[in-house]
């Protein structure tokens, strides 16, 4: 099984019995399966969903995460999606949370799949608007022009693979 939190999970959502590990029937993967009432626990990706803010100069926001995972190092404002919101507002919520910071105008830049820990990275560029603070989260914000981008203080996987192809298509016009 995968690290995903609900890979935890030891009694059914539907009867409350204990799960056991079994290929369903008609499926070719162990899951997670009530051997009572048949519910089989899909472990499915958790979206994330996030902004490459920029200001109209080309520069772009990044923020130095003040939490674990990756503690220090630098990211673009995003994270989970609630259930009942959109990516586009989860990925406007996100920077507001972590950035103090209003953008419009998203534009989706691309989508990343990181099979550890089971993420769908959904990844808007977006019109920065207004001044940015340090949120919550975020122990420093500083805008980056992209040729200064800290490529060997990135995040994530995921953060790198959406500011190749940002600064890519930049530079391509």
């Amino acid at each position: 099984m995968t690290s995903h939190p609900h890979s935890f999970s030891r009694y059914c959502m539907q009867c409350g019995q204990r799960l056991t590990t079994a290929v369903p029937e008609g499926d070719h993967k162990r899951r997670l399966v009530c051997m009572d009432c048949g519910f089989v626990h899909y472990i499915n990706p958790r979206p994330v969903a996030g902004t490459i803010p920029a200001r109209e100069d080309g520069r772009l926001l990044l923020l130095r995460r003040a939490i674990e995972p990756r503690l220090g190092s630098w990211v673009f404002p995003g994270g989970y999606m609630d259930v009942g919101e959109t990516a586009e507002e989860a990925a406007i919520r996100e920077t507001m949370e972590e950035a103090m910071l209003e953008v419009t105008q998203l534009q989706l830049s691309g989508v990343y799949t990181r099979p550890e820990p089971g993420v769908v990275v959904i990844v808007y560029e977006a019109l920065a608007v207004g001044e940015a603070a340090v949120g919550e989260e975020t122990s420093e914000i500083a805008w980056f022009e992209p040729e200064k981008i800290p490529w060997g203080e990135l995040a994530f996987d995921s953060t790198e693979w959406a500011l190749r192809d940002w600064t890519r298509r930049r530079a391509e016009g």
